[in-house]
């Protein structure tokens, strides 16, 4: 049998895997630079203020954020053309390895905010959707510089020794896209092209998220070399993208996140199920919720009981 990190590669590449692996079987674990996360009050290193949240608020181990931004601190695309923004250092990087089996468990090291979500962030997403439609070419050079920080980001997690990038940047929503796939092409997608490159080179896989009914944007990244994709079970038909691209595409996904938070521990073990039976009968999938949140434990519980009793593949099989 397969350790619990090479069934996972296995698994992602479509290459007949014992088992779909499952989040908490410690097959990968996502790590953060220093400074990832986003203060918990007051200013970033970018200029953004976030929300004070008060004292008793408890932040849940697995929510990837502790505030939200309330202050945006420019106004045009054109002021972020020169800004200084801020250069990845080797101490962010430091230690990450440490506890973790590096045999048995893929580390994946996650990003900030990505291009489209920073733009968002500096000008307030109303202020980011003006922008490029009124100052395209500013957007461009502003997103390329973005971009350039996250190959920094990618090149700093390699060199710790990271095996794989997990990216995020929310182009939809559940109506559909929030700007036109046409645009986004123009301006967003050439930096993230050279983002995924590093991790390329590195024969290292690119895990992306995106939030919302996002399909038009597939296989724009795929071409750029996304591996396996994040999305909203509830937003994206995930059997007609398997079905459309085959071999080509995993998933780290697959249990709605309504379902984790406010279903029953029977709505997990069904939402598994239908899971595994719809995406993971040839390999191309991690089951995992739609996005990472505090979940309650009896709904975690039963996504590993379910994951272990329906995930064999020589059961599928037979």
């Amino acid at each position: 049998m397969n350790s619990p990190k090479a069934n996972l590669l296995a698994a992602l590449y479509h290459r007949n895997p014992d088992h779909v692996p499952y989040q908490g079987e410690n097959a990968f674990r996502v790590v953060d630079h220093l400074g990832r996360k986003p203060p918990r009050t007051g200013q970033d290193l970018w200029g953004v203020t976030w929300a004070p949240l008060p004292p008793s608020y408890q932040v849940g181990v697995g929510e990837p954020a502790e505030s939200f931004p309330v202050s945006h601190p420019f106004k045009t695309a054109a002021e972020l053309v020169a800004l200084p923004f801020p250069q990845p250092d080797p101490a962010w990087f430091a230690g990450l390895l440490a506890g973790i089996d590096t045999q048995a468990t893929l580390v994946i090291g996650q990003h900030p905010a990505g291009p489209l979500d920073r733009l968002g962030a500096l000008l307030g997403m109303s202020g980011a959707m003006r922008a490029l439609l009124s100052e395209p070419d500013a957007c461009r050079l502003a997103l390329d510089r973005i971009a350039d920080h996250h190959v920094g980001i990618a090149r700093g997690y390699l060199a710790a020794g990271v095996e794989a990038g997990w990216l995020a940047d929310d182009y939809a929503g559940y109506g559909g896209p929030l700007l036109r796939p046409a645009t986004w092409r123009q301006l967003v997608l050439p930096g993230l092209r050279r983002v995924f490159e590093v991790y390329r080179e590195a024969g290292a896989p690119i895990f992306f998220h995106t939030c919302g009914r996002a399909e038009a944007f597939i296989a724009d990244l795929l071409d750029a070399g996304a591996t396996a994709f994040n999305l909203e079970s509830a937003a994206c038909d995930l059997a007609a993208l398997k079905a459309r691209y085959g071999t080509r595409i995993a998933f780290c996904c697959g249990v709605p996140t309504e379902v984790m938070l406010t279903g029953s521990p029977a709505a997990v073990d069904a939402a598994v199920r239908s899971a595994i039976a719809t995406l993971g009968e040839t390999g191309g999938l991690i089951l995992a919720p739609d996005q990472n949140l505090a979940f309650p434990p009896d709904n975690v519980a039963a996504l590993t009981a379910a994951a272990q009793r329906y995930g064999s593949y020589s059961g599928m099989r037979g």
